[in-house]
């Protein structure tokens, strides 16, 4: 019977690290919730007993997770159990990777593209590319990013960070846009802290996020070779100053909601990205187009954040049937097609 060393819910509330061991081998488990639709991702740590020379293909048909083969261990002999006193668990800021430390010292990996293509994670122990893990290697670049995800939740124990994020997002907006004429707070009192400002520009009514930059959003390095570029994002929208104060109400939940889109779905967001939404007073849009640019305010560059820049998310109302052309061909393309005039309805 399997033993549980460890159990740790990451930091976005739907990914549980576990770190199990039998009489043979020990593992290492990030368990997805449900809605994520993801398969449970699995590393092998170390052989706790001496090691066939190849898989032990009837021990997985059982059921059990299986050894790694004597030829990617260091130990073939096996080693002792690791002191789950000792054990802990260090996650990206994106929440979608973690590695596994026993004390001080680096035992297992498990990165956000784990699963793909027969690749699990990376173990210390490991020679190799193995079956069940592959070695950590002294040139791999993610030991030094764990140790940065290690200072970045270091640093939330300085209560001078919010402030100073709260101010690097804020002033910039402010010096474009004008002062705010009010401050929500949008994170129900839970970590991390996030904010919503709204201000009064010309005739409009401008809504913007503060802090949800202080996250990385998940996955963005699987998608463009420069993420520092996209991970960190606030949310904004330009509603026509003559709504009714219920519907930009309205609006700034419907936004604060979006606001941890990414990180309870895995996902990212970014420029040329389309989203359901009801909230347009106009019922001809039921969708929103995302977009760095925005023609009814200027270019606002707030930041950055943990050294990443900043850029806000316009949400621009679109219809059904301009979705589909940016589905069909491409946002850029359906950006040109919208009239000037769009910028500044909803």
């Amino acid at each position: 019977m399997a033993d549980v060393l460890l159990e740790e819910v990451g930091p976005n509330g739907n990914i549980q690290a576990v770190v199990e061991a039998d009489d043979q081998v020990c593992y290492f488990y990030l368990f997805s919730a449900p809605e994520l639709n993801q398969e449970m991702k699995a590393v092998w740590v170390r052989n706790l007993s001496r090691v066939p020379e190849v898989l032990d293909v009837e021990r997985m048909r059982a059921g059990h997770p299986p050894q790694n083969p004597a030829p990617f261990c260091r130990h073939p002999d096996g080693l002792d159990l690791p002191d789950r006193e000792l054990l802990s668990v260090t996650w990206l800021p994106e929440g979608n990777g973690a590695a596994l430390y026993e004390g001080e010292e680096l035992l297992a990996i498990i990165p956000p593209w784990s699963g793909a293509k027969g690749f699990s994670g990376y173990a210390r122990d490991c020679i190799g590319d193995g079956p069940v893990a592959w070695e950590i290697g002294a040139d791999n670049v993610l030991v030094e990013r764990f140790q940065q995800a290690q200072t970045y939740w270091d640093q939330w124990d300085d209560e001078d960070l919010w402030p100073s994020i709260q101010s690097a997002i804020i002033d910039p907006i402010e010096a474009a846009l004008g002062r705010h004429s009010n401050y929500y707070a949008i994170d129900g009192g839970e970590w991390p802290p996030k904010a919503l400002i709204r201000i009064p520009y010309k005739e409009s009514i401008v809504l913007v996020t503060v802090g949800v930059s202080a996250r990385p959003q998940p996955n963005v390095e699987m998608s463009t070779d420069d993420p520092e570029l996209l991970r960190r994002m606030e949310l904004g929208v330009v509603l026509p100053k003559h709504w009714p104060n219920d519907a930009i109400n309205s609006f700034a939940s419907y936004l604060s909601g979006q606001s941890n889109l990414p990180w309870s779905n895995c996902t990212w967001l970014g420029p040329g990205h389309t989203l359901p939404c009801d909230s347009w007073l106009n019922p001809d849009y039921a969708f929103a187009l995302l977009s760095h640019e925005h023609a009814a305010v200027p270019r606002v560059s707030p930041g950055p954040v943990f050294d990443d820049p900043v850029r806000i998310l316009w949400f621009v109302p679109i219809s059904e049937t301009e979705r589909q052309v940016a589905i069909d061909e491409g946002s850029e393309c359906l950006v040109r097609r919208l009239p000037t005039q769009r910028w500044k309805e909803a």
